[in-house]
């Protein structure tokens, strides 16, 4: 029998799944509107909703003491790196290349662990190399049998949330607080 907070864990990361599974649909919808005006909408309301919990939660004092130096550094390239992902896949769903951006989501996992090998020299056992080549066959089989059409999409977007990952892993800052200073940054632009 599982507790309340891990059923509305569970409830609350389904609802996440099915809501990013329907965002291309909304994203069609959009599709005579140009992407960096749909992702400049994305980072602006971003702003105001983070603006509004920073200020609730009253954590400005703590963001800004914490987004200084290397962590403001770190920070402005993770956020140009989702703004990249986040443009890519608008773009890509709004030109008619949607399956071309899943394939990128599926490639993703073998990206976090190529990067997690080289970068984080993290040790895979041979059952757990062995699921990856499975893993990474069942991707090429997908990209040549679906026609993945340009090969830019799936892989710019699997390497740009793979590397922001990776980073953000390393960012001596909290969840809400990197999100709201990446959305800071990205906001003028």
């Amino acid at each position: 029998m599982t507790d309340a907070p891990s059923r509305n864990g569970l409830l609350l990361g389904i609802g996440a799944y099915v809501l990013w599974g329907l965002l291309p649909l909304y994203l069609k919808l959009l599709s005579s509107v140009p992407p960096m005006q749909i992702l400049a909408h994305r980072v602006l309301w971003s702003l105001i909703l983070l603006g509004a919990l920073v200020v609730l939660m009253r954590r400005v004092a703590d963001i800004r003491a914490a987004a200084r130096g290397r962590t403001l550094l770190l920070l402005a390239v993770t956020a140009t790196l989702i703004a990249v992902n986040w443009f890519v896949f608008i773009w890509a769903v709004g030109n008619g290349h949607a399956l071309s951006a899943s394939l990128g989501y599926f490639i993703n996992p073998l990206v976090n662990v190529a990067l997690g090998v080289v970068v984080l020299r993290e040790r895979l056992t041979r059952i757990q190399a062995a699921a990856i080549a499975l893993a990474a066959l069942g991707v090429v089989v997908m990209a040549v049998a679906g026609g993945a059409g340009a090969l830019w999409v799936p892989l710019t977007l699997a390497i740009s949330f793979g590397t922001y990952g990776l980073i953000r892993k390393v960012v001596a800052i909290d969840a809400l607080g990197g999100l709201t200073v990446e959305t800071l940054l990205l906001a003028p632009i």
